[in-house]
């Protein structure tokens, strides 16, 4: 999914959760303490969702605990969202619900989630929000320097040297089906996600594509099996090679 290892502690799940909220456009605040009807409440995280109107309000309760949240948990917590107004409560537990949890919870406006029901909540807002603006804003400079026609970077290939030039053309060999990828992601051509119709990743690479391209790519950006991790390479390898391009024509804003 979108991280590659479950938080390791509660402060590690209170922040991931925060990160993924942020990353998919809310505006987050950790350890809130908010004024309800009864008085003030700490909330974990607290995300408002500013682009539906009305804005959308999220309290959200991070449990990593070595026992399942009960029922008393999931009363309590429904009080504090009811007197509030928020719209949605979300409970993420490292340990599961107790059965009397999920009644509690029943026809409300309460989630209960573990961390990979959490992250395929908002995995498609992340991945629009934030993986696909990061491979668009940082492999433009490389989309540029490969692509087919682009008549400035000519122009600026035939005034190198020779050796110049058979470089530029290796640089665009070796960079063409990473650009190709970058490219398809960020334009969504074909309809190709790295997610599919379920909210499910398609990673790893090496076994959702076919065997020519995935030997054309890097070995450790096919082998990522999480949506960051992929990120994280993806961009390393597009950064190389931006470099690269700007070393042999010097620095081309």
């Amino acid at each position: 999914m979108i991280e590659p290892m479950p938080p390791g502690d509660w402060r590690d799940l209170q922040k991931a959760v925060a990160q993924i909220l942020a990353e998919s456009g809310l505006s987050v605040e950790s350890e809130k303490t908010i004024d309800t009807v009864r008085g003030t409440a700490n909330i974990d995280v607290f995300a408002v969702d500013h682009s539906q109107m009305p804005p959308i309000t999220y309290l959200c309760e991070c449990k990593h605990w070595k026992s399942s949240v009960p029922k008393t948990v999931v009363h309590s917590f429904r009080t504090i969202v009811s007197d509030y107004g928020a719209n949605w409560g979300l409970i993420i537990s490292s340990a599961g619900f107790q059965a009397g949890a999920y009644a509690a919870a029943r026809n409300t406006n309460i989630l209960l989630l573990d961390w990979q029901g959490f992250q395929e909540l908002f995995v498609e807002r992340w991945y629009r929000h934030y993986l696909i603006p990061r491979i668009d804003r940082e492999a433009e400079p490389l989309i540029s320097y490969t692509e087919p026609i682009n008549s400035s970077v000519f122009r600026r290939a035939e005034s190198l040297t020779d050796e110049g030039r058979r470089k530029f053309l290796a640089l665009r060999e070796e960079y063409r089906d990473l650009t190709f990828l970058a490219l398809f992601i960020k334009s969504r051509v074909d309809s190709f996600d790295l997610i599919d119709q379920n909210k499910c990743s398609i990673l790893p690479l090496k076994n959702s594509l076919r065997s020519p391209l995935v030997e054309c790519l890097p070995a450790d950006l096919v082998e990522a099996t999480a949506l960051r991790d992929f990120l994280t390479i993806l961009l390393s390898h597009v950064r190389k090679g931006v470099q690269a391009f700007r070393e042999l024509f010097g620095v081309m804003e």
